[in-house]
């Protein structure tokens, strides 16, 4: 399987606080489970340890699929996904397309998220660890997430937690993260965040 770098990672719009993550070149679905969840609408920071800040924009592209636009402060470096929710049995997980092409991430791959809306402005979001090959079949996917939900090894026991800071909008195809913030209506508190959360 390709792994990728903690930099990568939090650039891949909304993943976990991870040191790695997979990519693979199916979906964990080929087409969306459910409508989007319109609580990730929005634009969402993140500080990690070191005091780096990645900021990330979250829009519709269609009823079922989200754009998100990723980049680090400071940094002209910005990532592009096209995002659609994938169920697995009761669970709910985020299938990320790659729509553009960088060193550690080519243009066309997947990765996976599970996330947990905390509040109206807080997101906890975790990668999920796969031990299938990269050119694993959608349905080879899905078999390993239902065993690790099982036996409760599919997600990391921490995940990263995203604020929103500015609602969004938009005209098709302008990068959300470009535009005047927008205070969101409601104002950031300090997230109560469960120390193990369970997949929905």
């Amino acid at each position: 399987m390709m792994r990728t770098s903690f930099l990568a990672l939090a650039l891949l719009a909304i993943l976990s606080l991870t040191n790695s993550c997979q990519l693979y070149q199916n979906p964990l679905t080929d087409r969306p489970s459910k409508d989007i969840n319109t609580w990730l609408l929005g634009v969402w920071e993140y500080e990690d340890e070191a005091g780096k800040t990645y900021r990330i924009g979250v829009m519709p592209l269609t009823a079922d699929r989200l754009t998100i636009w990723g980049r680090e402060m400071g940094s002209s470096k910005t990532v592009k996904y096209e995002a659609w929710i994938s169920r697995v049995g009761s669970s709910k997980f985020l299938s990320m397309k790659s729509l553009t092409s960088t060193k550690e991430i080519p243009e066309g791959t997947f990765v996976f998220l599970h996330y947990q809306v905390i509040d109206q402005t807080h997101v906890v979001a975790r990668g999920l660890q796969l031990d299938s090959p990269e050119d694993a079949s959608s349905k080879a996917l899905r078999r390993e997430v239902r065993a690790k939900l099982e036996d409760r090894t599919l997600l990391p026991d921490q995940g990263s937690t995203w604020t929103r800071i500015s609602e969004v909008y938009w005209q098709a195809g302008e990068d959300p993260l470009a535009q005047p913030m927008i205070p969101p209506r409601f104002p950031p508190e300090p997230p109560l965040v469960p120390l193990e959360v369970a997949p929905e």
